[in-house]
C-alpha cells in the first residue's frame, strides 16, 4: 500500500510505464462534473499506469452513470472508505466494487490485479489534498499465494527489525513474534488445503534455531527448546491428520462412491505423503529430523511405514483403471463380459500387494463396484420412464439388470472359493473371509425391488382383460383389481422403493384367478395361463394353484378324446384318392399337437410324460 503522490513530478513517475501524466480526451457524452474532476482523472491515470487499461476500456466504463455513481459516493461522502477498480476476465471491462466501512463483505473472486483506492479516515475527499488523503495499493490476481510472501518478507522484515521497536517492552515484542508466527502458520496450511495437498509451514526464526543446535545434544536455550517442541506438535498434528484418512469414509458417511473415486484417494493420498516426506528430507529441516530420530521418535517410523503402504497399494491398484474407464463406457447390457476379468485382477492384487489384502480395504473396493454396476443399472433402467414405456421393453430390460446382478454376486463366491489357486509363491494364504453380505447389502435391496417390479409390469397385462358373463359383471371385481393397482401404481416413491399393498393385492387377485378357473372349458383355461401364466413363479400362487393341475389334464385328455373319436367316425368317408393327402395331414397335426402340449405341460411345471401319444 502506497500513498498517493503529492507533486506532479511524482505523479509523472507512476505513470511512466503507461499513459499517467497525459490528458487523455474524453468522449463528448461524459458529464462535464465527472471530466473536469481533476480527483477522477487522478484515478484515471493510475489505472492506466496499474491495470494497463486502454482509453476506449476507461472511457466506456466512465460512461456508465453508475460507474460514475460510485465513484463521486466515494470521494464525496464518508460512507465509503474503499474504491477497488478490477480487470474482469469475462468481458475484460473495469469495474469498480465499493465497500462500506462498518461493514464486512466478501469480495467476488478475480484473476487479475486490482487497483485498490483507500481514504485516509472516513471524510470526504478534498479537490486540493486529494493526493494526500488517498492511499494506492495492487492486489493480485491469487492472493492466497502472495499472502504468505507479504508476510514472511514485508511484516516480518518490518517487525523484527529492532530498530522500529526500540521502546517497546521485550515482552511485547516477543509477544508479536507468536502472534506473527501463528498468522503465517495458519496462512500456510490453508494455502495448502485449498491446494489439496499438506504444507508444513516453517519457523520464522528457522536461521537462529538451527545455528543455536547443538551437534551432540539438545539446545541450551529453552525458548527454542519449546518452538521446536511445538513446530514438531504442529507438524505431527497436520501429517496425523493425513494418515487417519481412509477411503471407507465416504461409504461411512452414506454417500455410494465408485471404484474411481477409491482409486482417486489412493494416489492423492500417495502425492500428499510423498510432498511431506519430500518437505521433511529438505535440508532446512533435517536437524529438527535428528532430533525425532534421536530421541526415536514413533511418529517418524510411522510415516514411513505410511508412505510405503500408499505407495504398494497405488502400484496394484493402477490396472482397474483401465477396467473401470472399460466398465463406464460399456453398454450396461454388455457389462458381464467385463466381470471376469475384474475379479480376476481384484484376486490378483489380493494375493500379491502386502497393504491391500485386509477384509476392510477389499470390502469397500467391492462396495464402489457395486455402486458402480447400480448407477449403470439404473442408468439403463431410467426409473421415472419405466412405466410408460412399452411393456415388453420394460420388462426386458428390469430382466437384463437382475441378471447382470445377479451375475455380480455369484462370481463373488465363484472367485471367493479360486482366492487360495492364486497364491503360487507364498504358503501364507489368505481368503476372502469376510461375510458377503457386507459387500451386497445394498445389491440385494436393489434385486429385491426389481423383482417387485417385474411382477408389477406382469400385472399391466390386466389393463387389456376385459370380463364377461353375468359374475363379471355383478362382482366387478376386475374392476376394483385394476383400481387397487393404480393406487399402488400412484405412489409417489421411486420405483426401487418396496410397495406396500404389493402382497395384499397379489392375493386378492389369486382369489379371483382361482374363482374364475374352475366353472369354464379348457379354451378359457389356457387363455387364463397365456394372461396369468407368469404369476405362477411366485411360491404363493403356485401353491394355492397347484390343485388345478389336474383338472386341466383331465379337461385337456377328455378334449383330445373328443377329437379322436371324430375322426374316427370320419374315416369311412374318406376316397381314395385322398388318403396320402390325409396321412401326411394327420401326421403333420400329430406332431403339432405334441409339441403344444409338450410346452404347455412344461409351463405349468408338471413333469409327467405323455408316453401313451402318438401322432
Amino acid at each position: 500500500m502506497t500513498e498517493a503522490p503529492s507533486s506532479g513530478k511524482s505523479s509523472a513517475r507512476l505513470g511512466s510505464s503507461g499513459t499517467a501524466g497525459v490528458r487523455v480526451p474524453q468522449e463528448p457524452s461524459l458529464k462535464v462534473g465527472v471530466v473536469l474532476d481533476e480527483r477522477v482523472d487522478f484515478l484515471r491515470e493510475q489505472a492506466f499506469c496499474v491495470l494497463r487499461v486502454k482509453t476506449d476500456k476507461w472511457n466506456r466504463f466512465i460512461g456508465a452513470e453508475e460507474n460514475q455513481k460510485i465513484i463521486l459516493d466515494f470521494l464525496d461522502h464518508i460512507w465509503t472508505n474503499r474504491l477497488s477498480l478490477l480487470i474482469s476476465g469475462a468481458f475484460n471491462a473495469v469495474e469498480s466494487i465499493p465497500t462500506v466501512f462498518s461493514s464486512v463483505k466478501t469480495a467476488p473472486p478475480w484473476k487479475t490485479k486490482i487497483l485498490c483506492v483507500i481514504k485516509r479516515g472516513v471524510k470526504r475527499v478534498s479537490r486540493e489534498e486529494f493526493k494526500h488523503q488517498l492511499r494506492l495499493g495492487e492486489v493480485p490476481g491469487y492472493p492466497m499465494e502472495h499472502l504468505p510472501l507479504v508476510i514472511s518478507e514485508v511484516l516480518t522484515s518490518v517487525l523484527s527489525n529492532g530498530l522500529n521497536h526500540e521502546d517497546w517492552p521485550r515482552v511485547v515484542s516477543e509477544d508479536i513474534h507468536r502472534h506473527l508466527e501463528k498468522l503465517r502458520s495458519k496462512v500456510v496450511t490453508l494455502r495448502g488445503r485449498a491446494e489439496g495437498r499438506t504444507l508444513l509451514p516453517l519457523p520464522l526464526m528457522l536461521c537462529v534455531f538451527l545455528s543455536s543446535l547443538s551437534p551432540t545434544g539438545w539446545p541450551v536455550d529453552r525458548s527454542l527448546l519449546y518452538s521446536i517442541e511445538t513446530l514438531i506438535i504442529q507438524w505431527s498434528g497436520q501429517i496425523w491428520s493425513v494418515l487417519q484418512k481412509d477411503s471407507g469414509m465416504m461409504l461411512q458417511g452414506g454417500d455410494c462412491p465408485v471404484p474411481s473415486a477409491e482409486l482417486h484417494f489412493w494416489s492423492t493420498q500417495r502425492e500428499n505423503l510423498r510432498g511431506i516426506q519430500a518437505q521433511i528430507q529438505s535440508p532446512k529441516v533435517q536437524k529438527i529430523m535428528d532430533i525425532l530420530k534421536r530421541v526415536e521418535s514413533s511418529y517418524f517410523y510411522s510415516f514411513l511405514d505410511v508412505c510405503h503402504k500408499a505407495d504398494d497399494i497405488d502400484l496394484y491398484l493402477r490396472p482397474l483403471r483401465r477396467m473401470i474407464s472399460n466398465l463406464e463406457e460399456r453398454s450396461f447390457p454388455h457389462t458381464e463380459d467385463l466381470l471376469h476379468p475384474l475379479y480376476h485382477t481384484l484376486c490378483l492384487i489380493w494375493s500379491h500387494s502386502k497393504c491391500y489384502c485386509t477384509p476392510q480395504r477389499m470390502v469397500v473396493l467391492l462396495q464402489e463396484f457395486c455402486n458402480l454396476i447400480i448407477e449403470k443399472a439404473f442408468a439403463y433402467l431410467i426409473p421415472e420412464e419405466l412405466f410408460k414405456m412399452e411393456l415388453e421393453e420394460g420388462v426386458e430390460r428390469v430382466q437384463i439388470t437382475i441378471s447382470v446382478l445377479q451375475t455380480f454376486k455369484q462370481l463373488f463366491h465363484t472367485y471367493r472359493q479360486k482366492v487360495p489357486q492364486y497364491y503360487k509363491y507364498s504358503h501364507l494364504v489368505k481368503l476372502w473371509d469376510f461375510p458377503a453380505s457386507l459387500v451386497f447389502q445394498r445389491t440385494d435391496r436393489i434385486m429385491g425391488r426389481l423383482h417387485m417390479i417385474e411382477v408389477s409390469l406382469d400385472f399391466l397385462k390386466l389393463e387389456k382383460v376385459e370380463l364377461g358373463g353375468s359374475r363379471g359383471k355383478v362382482l366387478k371385481i376386475l374392476t376394483r383389481g385394476w383400481e387397487r393397482f393404480l393406487i399402488w401404481l400412484s405412489n409417489t416413491s421411486k420405483t426401487s422403493s418396496p410397495p406396500s399393498r404389493f402382497a395384499s393385492y397379489k392375493l386378492f387377485l389369486l382369489q379371483w384367478w382361482v374363482w374364475h378357473f374352475l366353472p369354464h372349458f379348457i379354451l378359457f383355461h389356457m387363455k387364463l395361463l397365456k394372461i396369468f401364466g407368469t404369476l405362477l413363479d411366485r411360491p404363493r400362487i403356485h401353491q394355492l394353484f397347484s390343485p388345478n393341475y389336474n383338472v386341466v389334464l383331465v379337461l385337456f385328455c377328455e378334449e383330445i378324446d373328443q377329437c379322436q373319436f371324430i375322426l374316427e367316425q370320419h374315416k369311412d368317408q374318406v376316397r381314395p384318392d385322398m388318403i396320402q393327402f390325409i396321412i401326411c395331414s394327420y401326421s403333420e397335426i400329430g406332431h403339432y399337437k405334441y409339441i403344444s402340449v409338450a410346452v404347455w405341460h412344461s409351463h405349468l411345471g408338471e413333469k409327467h410324460a405323455f408316453s401313451g401319444w402318438k401322432s
